[in-house]
């Protein structure tokens, strides 16, 4: 490994939305941030990109953390929201993506990030964004809402395991970001109503002026990274502070 930083983050999906602005804030807050996504945007002497593809687990198996830190963060942001159809109309290869994004990659990830940093740094902190969609079912969303609660109990699992070591140094929370302004949003919108009966929910969100900028819900979460000892939930929503 190269020397130790300071403060070092990993985000997936760096390259837009929410990622984007979460690694442009914690560059702002003198962290070393290494973007993991298929494309990179930013630009800065404490930025490293990394260009990796989710889907494919086998890069993700193969991925190693390099950079070091002492204090080191990982945040599972990337998700896809795949075929908006219902179960029976979507594909297998979408509902295989899917799960490959939002599920096997942040698991393999935390697990290669914990073995690689678990023993060897003063705190680590994993924060995988969720979704309210974990935890209640949207039509023609069921991969997606599946794979969401799937990874706050996954997060929670975590928990319970440093809990049960004594680690008081590493923490995990899973953050439903609410409703953001983003690319998925818009993808959302431009769904059939015949396939998606909710979509007029969507429509009116970006019509009533409802979606939260990314920005905003960077420095929310970023309460939570800042100051994780104050959040004893693993699983949370940035609409509860």
């Amino acid at each position: 490994m190269a020397t130790q930083l300071n403060k070092v983050a990993y985000i997936t999906g760096s390259s837009s939305g929410l990622g984007k602005a979460l690694a442009e804030l914690l560059l702002d807050q003198d962290y070393f941030v290494i973007g993991i996504a298929r494309t990179a945007s930013i630009e800065d002497a404490n930025y490293q990109h990394v260009f990796l593809d989710l889907a494919n687990i086998n890069q993700v198996v193969d991925f190693q953390f390099q950079v070091d830190g002492k204090e080191v963060l990982l945040i599972n942001n990337a998700g896809i929201i795949g075929d908006i159809l219902p179960i029976g109309q979507t594909t297998s290869t979408s509902l295989q993506e899917i799960s490959n994004v939002n599920i096997l990659a942040p698991q393999i990830l935390i697990n290669t990030f914990l073995a690689t940093f678990l023993t060897k740094t003063t705190k680590g902190h994993l924060v995988n964004i969720s979704s309210g969609a974990g935890k209640n079912p949207i039509d023609s969303w069921a991969a997606y809402c599946a794979s969401k609660a799937a990874l706050d109990l996954f997060s929670q699992t975590i928990a319970l395991e440093f809990q049960l070591n004594g680690n008081h140094a590493w923490n995990i929370h899973s953050i439903a970001p609410g409703v953001v302004d983003t690319p998925m949003q818009a993808h959302i919108r431009n769904t059939s109503p015949e396939k998606f009966k909710s979509l007029n929910r969507f429509i009116e969100l970006k019509q009533n002026g409802d979606l939260v900028s990314p920005e905003k819900t960077a420095q929310k979460i970023f309460t939570v990274i800042n100051h994780p000892e104050k959040f004893k939930n693993t699983v949370l929503s940035v609409r509860d502070f």
